[in-house]
């Protein structure tokens, strides 16, 4: 079965503002950066028959020091590919038990029944907060930030232009496959999102990629989480998530895949092996599995960074490989706070970066819809950004 890694955004993209470039990033909580990248490999690794390495590890990455701190920076999500040690693969499938294990099974019944209410609960009642001050599990998006991210203005759009901040986008890690077929569902272009809410290059990735298609159609029921705790790297990103929304458009379709928690986890089982320690969510299947099994995977992607996460498909025209903006620019902000600096300060961090990035993402989908509408691909920003995309 694959794996797949945890995967930072590519560097050396031009900046605006005398923002670090060629790989340093500013990070505000006093991580460097060869700290983040020791930090990024210790979280590929994860312990397998033969100690088999993650295609995103390095060879200088470092065991971690004690039993759980080696569980938690193994946090490289694995996509769960429909392989025989896969959720998928393995789903349905009942185990042979012998007569003797019978009595002991039924034993076990009502122990199980109440471990999986806890798990619901704790998964679903996501107010409590970790270490990091995060959002732990996830909840509903409040109609403020719901609204501040699905309503930015034009203006916001024009102010934060279409030159990258020292953040992001980086538009080294896009891909454009030739001579592919069309990804289209229900008639229309189809973009599909691959992540986990502990994964906090995800964190960063959501936020203006939901910026963005707010922009051709509407989202329902968002909610909002955070990357994994502490020592995850950028521990506690607050950030949305699409786990249970829905998203209606004339022009595109949208089939994202949330495929794990932030709520780290001491089971065994395989669902939360796969999902390196944190509570499963979904199974990656049918389309999405389809698409990422290609397309994160050679000859689509190096085999050093074939099955990583965030990945986004926009109707095999362009795919992202890893993270479009540095994490590091959300530190310390709640989600309030991100999504009212979109109103309140455009072109000022974290809003300038997450909206340089949207118009971005808005150009590569006027690619995919033939440049409607047109008052979002029209626009100064969009079409500068489609030039720097050579779309």
């Amino acid at each position: 079965m694959a794996q797949s890694g945890n995967r930072p955004p590519r560097r050396g993209q031009p900046t605006k503002g005398g923002g670090p470039t060629n790989g340093a990033s500013t990070t505000g909580n006093g991580n460097d950066e060869s700290a983040a990248e020791r930090a990024r490999e210790r979280l590929a690794q994860r312990s397998t028959s033969g100690q088999r390495q993650t295609a995103s590890q390095r060879a200088r990455s470092a065991a971690p020091a004690s039993p759980r701190a080696k569980q938690q920076a193994a946090a490289a999500q694995r996509a769960r590919a429909g392989g025989p040690n896969s959720r998928r693969g393995t789903a349905g499938r009942p185990q042979k038990r012998s007569t003797a294990l019978t009595v002991t099974i039924f034993g076990t019944v009502l122990v199980v029944l109440v471990v999986l209410v806890i798990v619901l609960v704790s998964v679903t009642g996501g107010k409590t907060k970790n270490s990091g001050g995060g959002t732990k599990g996830y909840q509903s998006a409040p109609a403020s930030v719901v609204n501040a991210v699905t309503g930015v203005s034009t203006s916001a759009f024009a102010a934060a232009g279409s030159t990258p901040t020292s953040y992001g986008p980086f538009s080294q890690g896009l891909i454009f496959p030739k001579k592919q077929p069309a990804l289209t569902m229900n008639g229309k272009p189809l973009v599909i999102y691959v992540g986990s809410n502990f994964c906090p290059y995800c964190a960063a990735t959501r936020w203006p990629l939901t910026v963005a298609l707010a922009r051709f159609g509407t989202f329902k029921h968002l909610k909002i989480t955070s990357s994994g705790p502490s020592p995850e790297v950028y521990p506690s990103t607050n950030t949305l998530s699409f786990y249970g929304s829905s998203y209606t458009s004339p022009y595109i379709s949208f089939l994202p895949t949330e495929q794990c928690t932030d709520i780290p986890s001491s089971s065994t089982s395989t669902a939360v092996q796969e999902c390196n320690g944190y509570l499963p969510l979904e199974n990656l299947t049918g389309t999405s599995l389809k698409t990422f099994t290609k397309y994160d995977f050679p000859p689509f992607q190096t085999t050093a960074n074939k099955g990583g996460i965030p990945f986004v498909d926009l109707g095999n025209k362009v795919v992202e490989d890893g993270a479009f903006i540095d994490p590091t620019v959300l530190a310390g902000y709640s989600h309030a706070q991100i999504a009212q600096s979109l109103i309140n300060n455009p072109t000022a961090a974290p809003a300038s970066t997450i909206l340089v990035a949207a118009n971005y993402y808005s150009a590569m989908i006027c690619k995919l819809t033939n440049g409607k509408p047109g008052s979002v691909c029209k626009t100064a920003a969009v079409k500068q950004a489609a030039t720097a995309l050579k779309l």
